[in-house]
């Protein structure tokens, strides 16, 4: 008999299924705001995008870090250089596990590079609905609107050049160079009709718990996106 756990594995559109609806129920239950209404809930869900993204890219950028210093540590002590010894060396199995974990953080780091403009692009079309039914219209005049759409555009760009390079150095380097982008660009983005954090600086604590609650599965769609594009990725590779 299957138990649960592997049946999710098997079908994960039942764990996407089960996400959508927790989303969903979040959304629909959670409290309005005296100013917006019911449109904070699209806020709600904007935020959570947005705040899952930025995390996505930072992690990417952290993953290609390591993957390129893993790389090169092994590289520099690899035993290959010295014929006389045997593979069955412990050096030479260090270096084929280090080869490895390089390998796997290769993967993850693609996985979750892909993971961050997803969710981006998500939270970049969810935002105007919001912003036609809170400000009257979507407007890249908006500081913090067109900055969103830089960095959109620019990592999408970063990511599609080291995918076509194909190979997973230039693929880690995308990742830093798109934290970097992700980073800068909000640095320097002022908000004029755009609020600061109004969720996560409200005075009510429902609204921060059913936020916090909508993040986190929001989240986890997010992590369960970059399982399924590892294991995609590593069938791709063998």
């Amino acid at each position: 008999m299957m138990t649960l756990p592997r049946t999710l594995q098997r079908n994960s559109w039942l764990i996407y299924a089960m996400l959508f609806l927790a989303l969903a129920a979040l959304l629909v239950f959670s409290p309005a705001e005296a100013r917006l209404g019911n449109v904070v809930k699209i806020v709600y869900a904007h935020g959570a995008a947005e705040r899952v993204a930025v995390y996505a890219y930072l992690i990417a950028g952290g993953l290609g870090l390591a993957c390129l210093s893993l790389r090169a540590f092994f590289a520099k002590q690899s035993p290959t250089r010295n014929a006389e010894i045997a593979s069955s060396h412990p050096s030479t199995r260090s270096a084929r596990s280090g080869s490895l974990l390089a390998m796997t953080l290769a993967r993850w780091t693609h996985a979750v590079a892909e993971t961050a403009i997803v969710f981006w692009l998500a939270q970049f079309v969810i935002s105007a609905p919001a912003q036609v039914l809170a400000w009257g219209a979507f407007t890249l005049s908006e500081p913090r609107v067109a900055s969103a759409l830089v960095v959109l555009i620019a990592t999408a760009l970063v990511y599609i050049v080291a995918r076509w390079l194909g190979d997973p150095t230039w693929l880690s380097l995308a990742a830093i160079a798109n934290a970097a982008i992700l980073v800068i660009v909000l640095r320097g983005a002022i908000n004029i009709l755009h609020p600061v954090d109004p969720i996560v600086g409200s005075d009510s604590p429902t609204i921060k718990i059913f936020y916090a609650a909508i993040v986190v599965v929001t989240g986890l769609l997010a992590l369960q996106f970059a399982r399924d594009r590892v294991g995609q990725i590593f069938s791709l590779s063998n």
